[in-house]
């Protein structure tokens, strides 16, 4: 058995004996470890927060943004252990429903309008917040599937995965995945994906995100083209004394188009997510666990 492997079996059984206040700060003490360890992530997280202020590198704002984005994703690593054992009711009863925005009063009916349409949702969310436990509410409601990468491990793998599948999420693996969820929609159930995640821009398709162009995979988008499934934006995150947040943006569906119209399409469709995306973030932006190069630039500036 590999060494990760048993310290992530001994941290779950731990978790699920400790009090969510303890397990917390626990939390958040080991992601600001990481956070100062962790040079060349630091190093990123600052260029990261520095963009989505709009201030330099080195201001104390972005500063103090960064170490909390850490500590907050300590939080969510440590609740992840403790997955098997939170309760769902606690969470819905600590859960505040900021849907509301003149055309919907919560969240269910934004689910409800993407699902009528009949060709299954895509539920994109992002390194945002809590997205388990968000996982875990929606499949109380509808079955969902979750699109998750693979770990080489694979009693590692067994274990994360499982504790996901335990809490009614059925697991899509990432590799090769595109005709699996087709098929999924194709039954007009839900699949969710965590979209944010930056390529080449020789890979993706081209998004205005925070007043700068980056480039994500077309991924999401062309399977909505290809199935008419919905997309709607959700994303559940933490707040003060054990309560919770959630939000869904109103769905959004793709138009029928010519094969030569489809990737003017999927630009569309991608840049609605990232624009749902830069809300979020800018109102909660230490929920945004983002410790990669996000902007071309970023690379290049990494490399000097």
């Amino acid at each position: 058995m590999s060494m990760l492997y048993v310290l992530a079996k001994g941290a779950t059984k731990l978790a699920g004996c400790t009090p969510s206040p303890l397990r917390h700060r626990l939390g958040k003490i080991a992601g600001i470890i990481c956070y100062w360890v962790w040079r060349s992530k630091r190093l990123m997280t600052l260029r990261n927060m520095a963009q989505v202020t709009g201030r330099p590198v080195g201001a104390a704002q972005v500063a103090c943004l960064a170490q909390a984005s850490w500590a907050n994703y300590g939080r969510y690593v440590a609740d992840f252990m403790a997955f098997p054992h939170q309760s769902l009711v606690d969470f819905a009863e600590h859960l505040i429903d900021l849907t509301a925005d003149g055309r919907a009063t919560q969240w269910r009916d934004y689910f409800q309008l993407a699902r009528k349409a009949g060709h299954g949702v895509i539920i994109a969310t992002a390194h945002f917040g809590n997205w388990d436990m968000a996982g875990a509410f929606i499949a109380r409601h509808a079955p969902l599937f979750a699109v998750a990468e693979t770990f080489s491990d694979r009693r590692l793998n067994a274990l994360v995965q499982g504790q996901r599948e335990e809490r009614g999420i059925a697991i899509i693996p990432m590799e090769r995945s595109a005709w699996r969820i087709l098929r999924v929609l194709q039954q007009n159930e839900i699949v969710a994906l965590v979209v944010d995640r930056p390529v080449a821009p020789n890979e993706g398709v081209a998004v205005n995100f925070f007043g700068r162009t980056t480039y994500v995979p077309s991924g999401p988008a062309m399977l909505a083209i290809k199935s008419g499934a919905a997309l709607l934006p959700g994303y559940v995150w933490y707040g003060e004394k054990q309560r919770w947040y959630g939000r869904f943006f109103a769905p959004i569906f793709p138009r029928a188009c010519t094969r030569q119209e489809q990737v003017q399409e999927a630009q569309r469709l991608t840049q609605y997510i990232y624009d749902c995306l830069e809300v979020m973030v800018r109102e909660w932006p230490t929920q945004w666990y983002m410790f990669r190069p996000f902007w071309p630039q970023q690379v290049e500036a990494g490399q000097r």
